[in-house]
């Protein structure tokens, strides 16, 4: 199944996996992707899964490395199926250029989503990130697009939860 294309009516959530979505110490092994800290992969999946249960329009595109690591359709299988059934698209496709240095390996998540969210023509999204590298802007129009989460909590913390769930209502 081909990925689908966001449109620019879409509300889109750009999802990084690492950070968010468990504690941002992952790597890849030969027994496959392996968390080197307390808890388990996709430990805080089931609170986004509650979380979007009130916004059934929403769509998903990943913004993780995964996509880039694992592809996209591996990386979405990943996901719990409920969150699955979301994700449509990737910042990152097999139609890219595989060497580095041509433009999605050097550039920042922040470049990345917004390359997609230009190609798209995307008005109503948000990004729910750890964004380590700390790429986003801290002020404009982008930043307030962006949930940014603890690289350890994650959406556990309360606060993200709040914040993701109102910045999505106030896109409906």
């Amino acid at each position: 199944m081909p990925m689908s294309k966001l449109s620019s009516s879409d509300l889109v959530l750009f999802l990084d996996f690492d950070g968010p979505l468990h504690p941002d110490a992952v790597f890849r092994t030969r027994h496959g992707m392996e968390l080197r800290a307390p808890g388990q992969l996709f430990m805080h999946a089931p609170l986004l899964v509650e979380i979007l249960k009130a916004f059934p329009e929403v769509k998903i595109s990943l913004s993780t490395s995964w996509s880039r690591t694992l592809g996209f359709r591996r990386a979405r299988a990943c996901l719990p199926t409920e969150l699955q059934t979301r994700t449509v698209s990737s910042t990152w496709h097999s139609r890219m250029p595989r060497w580095p240095l041509q433009g999605y390996d050097t550039a920042t998540r922040f470049e990345q989503i917004g390359a997609a969210v230009r190609t798209a023509g995307l008005t109503r999204w948000v990004a729910l990130d750890d964004d380590p590298l700390s790429s986003w802007p801290d002020t404009g129009p982008e930043r307030e697009h962006l949930v940014l989460c603890d690289s350890v909590a994650g959406l556990a913390e309360p606060r993200i939860q709040q914040e993701l769930t109102q910045k999505l209502q106030a896109l409906r």
